[in-house]
């Protein structure tokens, strides 16, 4: 374990319970079922979204990213959190919950629309709103009823 990782879990503890969990090739950060961090490269990275995305853009921070296939670069929904933020209790367990919540509006969001690559994996088929042709019936002819054989005496 590195000694970041020793430190930010030390700092983290301010926020209450957190569980670590290694993946990444980095550390992820839970609250309960909800991961919200993660630590990589000796940064520690906090989940941002609409609501808490313009506190890191104003303290200069990026979000982590990584060179993806064919050297293209993929940046995730996590940004480095500023030293002073984590330095400071009262900042950190601010910054930590705003995280979580965009977490929460994340998961929550989850199952209510299909993902991007979802609706490229599966594209919506195209429904005609023309009605179907209806089948003719061909009427078939009744047999013409029997007739009874004259009894013989």
């Amino acid at each position: 374990m590195s000694s970041f990782l020793e430190y930010a879990q030390d700092r983290l503890k301010v926020c209450g319970p957190v569980t670590y969990k290694n993946m990444f090739g980095g550390t992820a950060i839970y609250s309960g079922n909800r991961i919200f961090g993660m630590v990589i490269n000796d940064l520690l990275y906090f989940k941002v979204g609409p609501g808490n995305q313009a506190e890191y853009e104003a303290a200069g921070m990026a979000p982590f990213s990584y060179e993806g296939k064919n050297g293209k670069k993929v940046s995730m929904s996590y940004w480095q959190v500023p030293e002073e933020v984590i330095e400071d209790d009262e900042d950190l367990r601010f910054w930590f919950q705003r995280a979580l919540r965009e977490s929460v509006q994340v998961g929550s969001q989850q199952g209510k629309k299909p993902s991007a690559s979802a609706k490229k994996a599966a594209p919506k088929k195209k429904v005609s709103r023309k009605a179907a042709p209806k089948k003719k019936t061909v009427a078939k002819k009744k047999a013409a009823p029997k007739k009874k054989a004259a009894k013989k005496r």
